[in-house]
């Protein structure tokens, strides 16, 4: 299985500020990244491409801690599309998927910082 990992620059300091947050705003500041992950899932789902069916039947998103969530592509296959080779063009699917939902995020996670609980 191939992965492809993205980090945001400045990531780890933020979710150490998270972290000394009260439970009530980690906990919403959680739900903002599932929700994110679940968002991205669902557009790289749209974006990928079909012959059969089974990538799209791969791409799951997982809350995998407090603060964290991966979206992930398990057909073997996944990142030869989204990256192309040097006999195919790339297909992507999955960083289109995160750039368009990026704004989502960021927008969600600065308002909680900014106004708190809503």
């Amino acid at each position: 299985m191939s992965k492809v990992t993205v980090r945001f620059d400045g990531a780890d300091e933020l979710v150490r500020k998270f972290q000394s947050q009260p439970a009530i705003i980690q906990r919403e500041a959680g739900n903002i990244i599932l929700n994110t992950a679940l968002r991205v899932e669902a557009r790289a789902k749209q974006l990928a491409p079909v012959d059969t069916g089974y990538l799209k039947q791969h791409i799951k998103a997982e809350k995998t801690g407090t603060l964290s969530a991966d979206v992930d592509s398990s057909a073997n296959y996944s990142i030869y599309l989204e990256m192309g080779t040097r006999k195919m063009a790339p297909h992507a699917f999955m960083r289109p998927a995160l750039k368009q939902e990026e704004v989502f995020f960021f927008q969600k996670l600065q308002n909680l910082l900014k106004g708190g609980l809503r």
